[in-house]
Parts: C-alpha cells; sequence; structure tokens
C-alpha cells in the first residue's frame, strides 16, 4: 500500500499522525501531540490508521492576542 501526503499513519514510537510532506528521501509527519518529525523514507516503517485526527482548539495564546486587540479598538488605543 502507498502512502502519500494527507494520509493518516501510525509510527510505532511516536504514534498516531498525518504526513504533511513526502519525496523519495524524507517523509514528515504532524502528530496528534502537536509535534512533527522528519524521517528517512526508506527506514521508517508507517502504518496506515483509521484513528480520526484530533479536533484543533485555538491556542491560549491566539486568544489573548484577540482579546488585547478587540480591547485597544473599545479603548480607542492604536494597534
Amino acid at each position: 500500500m502507498a502512502l502519500r501526503t494527507g494520509d493518516r499513519v501510525l509510527q510505532e514510537n511516536y504514534g498516531v499522525g498525518e504526513i504533511i510532506d513526502m519525496s523519495a528521501a524524507y517523509v514528515t509527519i504532524s502528530f496528534d501531540d502537536g509535534s512533527t518529525r522528519k524521517f528517512v523514507t526508506s527506514r521508517v516503517t508507517l502504518q496506515p490508521s483509521s484513528t480520526p485526527a484530533p479536533v484543533k482548539t485555538k491556542s491560549a495564546s491566539r486568544a489573548k492576542r484577540a482579546t488585547k486587540k478587540t480591547a485597544a479598538v473599545d479603548t480607542g488605543a492604536d494597534s
């Protein structure tokens, strides 16, 4: 079975993730824990996974920036 970008896979050391880039030399996987790893294609063992991707939530820092920007607009301050 040939894997391609966008496929969900299982890597024994890091768990389940999604292939985000793939070439003859390297495969890059974004894992469900938020880490991204690059592997040598010919050396990595990957298995297809049917585990759904986790639901992404907005990060706390992004929410803070949005709140600060809104507060600046509400008070008439320049950003």
